[in-house]
């Protein structure tokens, strides 16, 4: 079980793109992070390099199992999901529907981002902890850029920790875009009566439809959103 977890380690380490401080770009006036930016650099380094990087595994392309929502101005929301079941024939191209809802998502204002996570550090593991054990985290913006002070923040608190958290960053998903909407209009959210596209999971198909069921009996694998937090499973021991 140990090999498991060193090679899962490897794998990820290599793979997240760290939330390290010399990453966030600074303006005169505010710190941020240009996602397409640190998507070049990143590619520049594979050519350069010549040496194909190791994958993301399939399962955790799009979500691990926190995800922090930052958005331009000074609130980040924060959910859970989890993995039921995976398998080698996933494919994830595209995102899965999830079924994230607005009430699942937890509005933290960003000044109060970092002690909020302090003070639930048994619920996330994102600083060191007695178990002494590394987790992942997604963090998404709905724009390219993302000036929310809560990243820079969370990097300096990172650094100052010494925390072994890692993350990717990435722009967030058609769900996470329609779910937010609906969180701040404070509307009622039936999920099957929104128009979405069909760019989930071989890019052709829409939930809630027979194509999408199909193919998820295939995959045999499947992320959900969590109704409320709970631990989350450290996948790494030191």
């Amino acid at each position: 079980m140990k090999i498991k977890y060193q090679i899962l380690f490897i794998l990820l380490n290599l793979s997240f793109v760290g939330c390290k401080q010399e990453t966030i770009l600074k303006s005169e006036n505010q710190d941020f992070y240009i996602i397409s930016k640190q998507d070049s650099i990143m590619i520049a380094n594979e050519k350069n390099n010549k040496i194909p990087p190791p994958r993301i595994p399939q399962e955790r392309k799009w979500y691990t199992d926190l995800v922090f929502i930052m958005d331009s101005k000074d609130k980040v929301y924060i959910y859970q999901t989890e993995l039921k079941e995976a398998n080698k024939n996933s494919n994830y191209e595209y995102p899965n529907y999830i079924g994230l809802r607005p009430e699942y998502l937890v509005t933290i204002d960003s000044d109060h981002f970092i002690s909020y996570l302090k003070n639930n550090n048994d619920i996330f593991g994102i600083f060191p902890n007695e178990k002494q054990a590394w987790t992942a985290f997604y963090v998404a913006s709905e724009s390219d850029t993302i000036k929310n002070r809560a990243l820079s923040n969370l990097v300096k608190e990172l650094d100052k920790t010494k925390s072994h958290t890692f993350c990717i960053v990435r722009k967030t998903t058609e769900e996470e875009n329609k779910v937010l909407i609906y969180k701040r209009n404070k509307q009622a959210f039936e999920p099957k009566s929104v128009n979405w596209s069909n760019k989930f999971y071989n890019g052709n198909t829409k939930p809630f439809s027979k194509e999408y069921d199909e193919i998820e009996k295939k995959m045999n694998s499947n992320i959900l959103a969590k109704p409320t937090y709970k631990k989350v499973e450290m996948k790494i021991e030191i």
